[in-house]
């Protein structure tokens, strides 16, 4: 087994062993109903009387300027109530203001130089409905000036590339990344480890852009209005739309440091949102939306985006190649990775500026290895072709577990084998997660050496392994306040917009457990203008908040029992608080409900100390792939994926597994199908939609078995972990496939029929 990493639980009752309303069932979601019964209002529902549809010129080029704009024939239409061009002194001056991480190559809002094909441009219209404000795009007579495009970020790195951004590189396409990873870095000495392997191997692996899926395209709503309570200054309030799950990322921070305003002049609408996945992006409208509402005397005004338009935002391509040097007897002693990664045109506050989430699968993964000697060297390139967003960490795990299965193949070894004999561990969480993948697959029945076995209607049989560490995502201090009102529940506010993550109802989930509480008297509600950080975008930061809940949980716990104490004559030690009454120790018949106590408050702000995986490993998990593949047709089938995850602790069961569920139908959706297409002569997006973008419906759905491990080893609430980042893998599926076809990797995702029939030898690319 590789080396093994030590850390110690932190914060309050963490080794807590006994649970009334934490890992149990039957808990419904507090906002279940209003999502299944159509009560919940997305931003798209939103509307009201006199409501005017806006939108964006854009630009049918892969980068192009505009050279001239003229706008009086759109001006002129029937219904039209506004054109505003890039040349508006307020819209030239957006953003105002933006995030410290967003500032580098900073631009206006809406510009004269469009990055990529579809992206917003030149002008923004008015109008009473969409029809008429498509005809006034229409009528715009633009000149453009078609400009050189780079769709791959290996084209980009090429001396004698056009320069995308010199406002940002003047010399290369080459930039920097949010979290500021080294360009070039090494552990020990990668040439001397390769002087110490028995074999050499390199493995190459490619991603494209894929999209997030969006069962709905954004809209930013918005109007002018007076503040029902109370404005000293006499100046109107602005209403936003709320749909974003980051509070100091979303649309209304966006409006109102957009404008150079603050959040006490903006109310947030719209509690609930469409799932997405780390929404970075689409703040233009955000901002565009207040403006035209306020130049129009306050009317509402909903900044639309159609689905074609709605598809910019895409997790990047990135290019590896990775030399590795290793033992006979499987040992990984040497690595040498080269990373090409895209930033793409524009990934940040609305406008141009630079600075999206970017953790790219570098050699970051090996660094969970046992391997002493790590070479990595990475380059993130500026292209065309559409806006990059988050890109989840997750990925660095794809070229470790490439990796090992190289080495497993060259050997002969079991994959199992070789993870468990590489991989640094917490024990017992691997070792759990690897002893309960294998039971439930069936895995000494089911695995082979690579081409080795056949299905009896003549499909070729694969399976394969992989691990990863499972993230807690508890980078971020959380803001938790409770209160206790006088009517004897306990409440929190909370401002991040729904998208269907379990957060709230795992934090009311704790709170309840921790205090003693009935868990119906615990409310977990919406404040949108609550402006601080409980929030969790999904199981992995839903964790780490949680923590930070439990930890505010027993703060307000010993106000109360102080104060029920006295009023019952006794010590706060001397009672406790018992399904939501206070009672003596002594004699639990005593009791005394905390209704009419009085108001009790708290606020903490925390996180646990190692809240983030480096080099400290605390929960793992164990992901299995059984495939066939049509040797005629190309074509794959998953045919059963297995999850054992080390949760640390389930806070809420059908959250957790439904987590496991999302992430590999996801996974399958990017493994075999999923591929953003370009017209390589123009730069257009293809398939630019959700119709020809092909997603997994239901009727793709492989069967899924997620497992439950819990070791109590993670950083959350009483030691749980992250889960949907650690599922976020498609390289699994394309291991399977190497294993049914005799050891022939398909080095770029997805793993298509065409792909398929060329490493059997049946056509050629």
């Amino acid at each position: 087994m590789g080396e093994m990493s030590v850390w110690e639980p932190e914060g309050t009752n963490q080794d807590r062993t006994e649970f009334k309303v934490v890992g149990t069932w039957d808990h419904p979601g507090r906002q279940s109903w209003d999502m299944v019964s159509g009560a919940a209002k997305y931003p798209t529902d939103l509307w009201m009387e006199g409501t005017l549809t806006a939108m964006a010129l854009r630009c049918p080029y892969g980068h192009a300027k505009v050279k001239s704009l003229d706008v009086a024939d759109a001006e002129k239409i029937e219904g039209v109530k506004l054109v505003l061009t890039y040349e508006d002194e307020e819209l030239a001056s957006m953003p105002k203001y933006r995030p410290a991480y967003f500032e580098f190559g900073g631009s206006p809002l809406l510009g004269d130089e469009a990055e990529f094909e579809g992206d917003e441009v030149g002008a923004v219209v008015v109008a009473v409905n969409e029809e008429v404000c498509k005809e006034a795009l229409a009528a715009i007579k633009v000149e453009w000036e078609v400009l050189p495009f780079i769709l791959d970020a290996r084209e980009a790195a090429k001396p004698g590339a056009p320069i995308l951004r010199p406002e940002m590189n003047p010399d290369s396409n080459m930039t920097g990344n949010t979290f500021g990873a080294a360009v070039e870095w090494e552990l020990g000495s990668a040439e001397d480890g390769f002087k110490e392997a028995d074999h050499i191997e390199v493995i190459d692996y490619g991603r494209p852009m894929w999209s997030q899926f969006r069962p709905m395209p954004p809209a930013y709503f918005s109007y002018w209005a007076d503040d029902p309570w109370g404005n000293p200054d006499g100046e109107k309030m602005c209403y936003v739309t709320n749909h974003a799950h980051f509070p100091s990322n979303g649309p209304i921070v966006s409006a109102f440091m957009g404008a150079g305003s603050h959040a006490d002049k903006y109310r947030a609408l719209s509690p609930y949102m469409a799932a997405r996945y780390c929404d970075f992006v689409e703040k233009r409208g955000a901002q565009f939306a207040p403006v035209l509402s306020k130049r129009l005397g306050g009317v509402p005004v909903r900044y639309v985006q159609t689905r074609r338009e709605s598809f910019d935002a895409a997790v990047p391509q990135t290019y590896l190649t990775v030399r590795l040097g290793f033992k006979d007897d499987g040992t990984l002693v040497a690595v040498q990775s080269k990373n090409v990664h895209q930033t793409g045109a524009r990934g940040g506050y609305g406008d141009k500026t630079h600075g999206h989430l970017v953790l790219p699968p570098n050699a970051q993964g090996f660094k969970q290895t046992a391997c002493p000697n790590i070479y990595s060297e990475m380059g993130y390139y500026v292209t065309n072709g559409a806006c990059t967003t988050a890109d989840p960490g997750q990925p660095m795990y794809e070229p470790t577990n490439l990796a090992l299965a190289k080495i497993a193949d060259t050997l002969g070894l079991d994959i199992c084998d070789v993870i468990m004999q590489n991989v640094k561990v917490t024990d017992p969480s691997l070792s759990a997660c690897m002893t309960a993948a294998k039971e439930a697959m069936g895995w000494a029945d089911k695995w082979h050496l690579a081409g080795e076995r056949t299905l009896e209607d003549g499909r070729l049989h694969g399976v394969s392994c992989r691990y990863a560490a499972s993230q807690t995502w508890g980078m971020i201090s959380y803001n938790i306040n409770l209160r206790m009102g006088v009517d004897g529940k306990i409440y929190m506010p909370y401002a991040e917009a729904l998208i269907g993550t379990y957060w709230p109802d795992a934090t009311q989930l704790v709170i309840a457990e921790e205090m003693g509480m009935k868990l119906e008297d615990v409310i977990v509600y919406y404040a949108p203008n609550y402006n601080n950080w409980q929030e969790g975008d999904a199981a992995d930061r839903g964790s780490t908040c949680t923590w930070a809940a439990k930890e505010a949980a027993v703060l307000l716990k010993q106000q109360i029992l102080a104060t029920g104490g006295a009023a019952m004559g006794v010590t706060a030690d001397e009672v406790d608080l018992v399904d939501s009454m206070i009672v003596l120790k002594a004699d639990p018949a005593k009791q005394m409900p905390i209704v009419g106590m009085g108001q009790l408050a708290v606020g903490y702000c925390g996180k646990p100390k190692v809240p983030f995986q480096t080099d400290v490993i605390r929960t793992m998990n164990v992901d299995m792939c059984e495939v066939a593949v049509d040797p005629e047709t190309g074509l794959v089938e998953i045919l059963d994926y297995v999850v054992a995850h080390d949760f640390g602790k389930v806070i809420r069961p059908s959250s957790a597994l439904g987590q496991i569920e999302n992430a590999i139908t996801m996974n399958s959706g990017r493994a075999l199908r999923e591929e953003l297409i370009w017209d390589e002569s123009t730069g257009v997006l293809l398939n630019g939609n959700m119709y020809d973008y092909k997603v997994p419906t239901i009727l793709d759905q492989p069967k899924i078995e997620p497992v439950p491990v819990e070791t109590r080893c993670g950083g959350g609430a009483y030691g749980s972990t992250g889960v949907a980042h650690a599922h976020a893998n498609p390289g699994l599926v394309g291991q399977a496939i190497q294993n049914a076809t005799g050891g022939a990797f398909i080095d770029m995702v997805p793993y298509t029929p065409d792909k398929v029939l060329a490493v059997l030898g049946k056509i050629s690319q």
